[in-house]
């Protein structure tokens, strides 16, 4: 989906993850944002800052030492709070799109014992206005509030803000600002225009956060005796969808892989697509092309799609060149040696004459995405065989394991340790696949296999 925007600036500079932690919807990022809960758009052409004014004085949350963030049930949904005499004030961001537009969804509650006046303040080289509306941008809508106390515009935004300005109407140039009044223990929504129009429809943030965790609700499970590790995968999962609607072959194809494994392929075909159309435009780097072979056969071995796989190897191939590794030629091998076996005779013609092994991934959130699961399984797809739990802390000894609906490219995988006394207890279940594929538990025991699709071993102490 494309919209129309009307707020991005000329000349930007992009902003890269040094900002913060990307913020968007199922169509990518639109942004990143900082600890402090500052919102640059991804051209870097804009950017929302806030404030609250307790007593006699306003506090930037930028420049304020007691502010901490979380995320909103591990989601892209990020909460700032802000501390301010006797309680906090909390900035919930997250991002809404109604099909006719996008916005930020800014919500402040009070959770102080005194009524607060929140500033949402927006900056960037561009004529503004506000009136009682809200603020507008160029003389397009900008920032939208039902409970608006005040406005002012000024190219020290701040500046302005603290002059306690009365009025709505105001002019000028680098920024505007709304300043909203939020009685104690009460919630008001500021919605910040992205693309096209405002959307209309109302929404929290924690709406927003409920229908990320619809997304990802089927997708792998992670539950470990490291809670925070268990945490950083539903962070993780949400980031790589995320990533795949970017417009970097790179960061969207090291999605796509991932988010295959998830068991989420209808987002990650988004990551694919985007390596697709950066080939099509002749956008498409050595990298570029060697990620993109891999999510390609991605699609082949776990979606159990064929994919454009066989039309465009040789080409991808050729502009990959010595970044082409030895692992991702296999994939692309077994991925069409059934329907293209002429592609699939060159790919392991090619990996004989490659000299890398296998990459890994360079974007932080596919980083991270093969730090957090780099404990819990090994598959190439190329070997016939899986490896669960390679790696098993000693902290973790002991304590129940669960891994849910894994998509390998030997079929969906589900995995639980139990203990009996010191000896562990594995339990399995591989469904889809060939048969005869061998599972393995070598940070358990390294001598124990399997080829059983389904079973439950009692496995010697650690």
């Amino acid at each position: 989906m494309a919209f129309r925007n009307l707020f991005r600036r000329s000349a930007p500079t992009p902003i890269d993850e040094s900002f913060g932690l990307l913020i968007g919807d199922l169509e990518g990022p639109v942004g990143r944002i900082d600890d402090k809960g500052t919102i640059a758009v991804t051209d870097s052409s804009w950017r929302v800052e806030w404030g609250a004014k307790s007593g006699a004085d306003w506090r930037l949350a930028a420049t304020q030492a007691a502010v901490r963030q979380d995320r909103v049930d591990d989601t892209p949904v990020f909460e700032t709070w802000m501390r301010v005499p006797g309680g906090d004030v909390v900035q919930r961001v997250g991002v809404v799109n109604d099909g006719d537009g996008r916005a930020l969804v800014i919500e402040y509650e009070n959770a102080s014992p005194d009524a607060v006046v929140v500033a949402t303040a927006g900056i960037a080289a561009a004529a503004m206005t506000t009136d009682h509306d809200g603020a507008s941008i160029d003389g397009v809508p900008w920032i939208r509030s039902a409970r608006l106390g005040a406005a002012t515009v000024g190219s020290d935004i701040w500046a302005a803000i603290a002059a306690n300005p009365t009025g709505t109407d105001a002019d000028g140039a680098g920024g505007a600002a709304i300043l909203t009044p939020v009685p104690h223990r009460q919630r008001v929504t500021v919605v910040v225009a992205i693309e096209g129009e405002i959307p209309n429809r109302e929404v929290t943030p924690e709406d927003i956060a409920s229908g990320w965790r619809a997304v990802t609700a089927d997708a792998l499970e992670v539950e470990v005796p490291d809670v925070q590790l268990s945490s950083a995968w539903r962070r993780v999962i949400c980031d790589l969808v995320l990533a795949a609607g970017t417009d970097d072959p790179v960061v969207a194809g090291e999605a796509a892989w991932w988010l295959d494994l998830a068991g989420l392929h209808r987002e990650a075909d988004r990551g694919r697509a985007a390596v697709l159309r950066a080939a099509d435009r002749g956008a498409l780097d050595a990298a570029g092309a060697a990620v993109g072979l891999r999510a390609l056969a991605s699609r082949d071995l776990r979606a159990g799609e064929t994919s454009d796989l066989a039309e465009v190897a040789g080409p991808m191939a050729a502009i990959a060149g010595p970044l082409l590794d030895q692992t991702t030629a296999r994939l692309v091998a077994r991925a069409t040696e059934v329907h293209a076996p002429e592609v699939a005779s060159d790919a392991s013609a090619l990996a004989e004459r490659l000299t890398i092994a296998d990459r890994e991934p360079t974007s932080p959130v596919a980083a991270g995405a093969a730090r957090v699961l780099g404990l819990l399984f090994a598959d190439a797809d190329i070997t016939g065989r899986l490896s669960m739990l390679p790696k098993v802390p000693e902290s973790w000894q002991g304590q129940s394991i669960d891994v849910r609906r894994m998509v390998t490219g030997l079929g969906s995988l589900s995995f639980s340790v139990r203990w009996h006394g010191n000896r562990p207890a594995v339990l399995w279940e591989r469904t889809g696949g060939p048969d005869g594929a061998v599972l393995g538990c070598p940070g358990l025991d390294p001598s124990w296999s399997t080829s059983e699709r389904n079973g439950e071993a009692l496995l010697p102490a650690p």
